[in-house]
């Protein structure tokens, strides 16, 4: 999911849980759009780590320049924190801060697993696009010199 969608599904799910509290909904009855919400956050996190991993063929030909990916996921980011610390203060205010701190331990446990294998699959598939790029050039390589020392015999 890209960076844009990711913030404005985070952004849709927020709307909806702030709508959701207003009117005296029970967190158990909202879980839908925690959920949705959480899933953005952890989109976010995922493309934070891909473009730190990134093939070297890809950042040189990459559309964006360094500085408009670092703004475009620190926006994210803040906005995310933002919206979270939102959600924080509603359980605080309504007296749900055992479910929140329950959540955010299994929310830590979970998310320390998932961010080893988004990083091990981050590094082992730029590994792979290097290790192509790498025996591409090497073949392009062979033949213009193959085609040069046939030239010349």
């Amino acid at each position: 999911m890209e960076i844009a969608a990711a913030i404005s599904l985070a952004s849709s799910a927020f709307n909806a849980l702030k709508k959701g509290m207003e009117t005296g909904r029970e967190i158990e009855d909202m879980m839908d759009f925690y959920g949705k919400w959480f899933d953005a956050k952890e989109s976010l996190s995922e493309q934070s780590i891909n473009s730190k991993n990134q093939p070297y063929i890809k950042k040189l030909f990459s559309g964006n320049s360094i500085e408009a990916q670092a703004l475009e996921i620190t926006t994210a980011k803040y906005k995310i924190k933002q919206m979270e610390k939102e959600l924080y203060e509603y359980l605080l205010y309504t007296g749900q801060q055992e479910f929140y701190n329950d959540m955010m331990r299994e929310r830590r446990a979970i998310r320390e697993a998932r961010y080893r294998e988004a990083h091990r699959r981050a590094e082992r598939k730029r590994f792979w696009i290097d290790v192509t790029a790498v025996f591409l050039g090497l073949g392009f390589i062979v033949s213009v010199v193959g085609f040069f020392v046939s030239i010349i015999k």
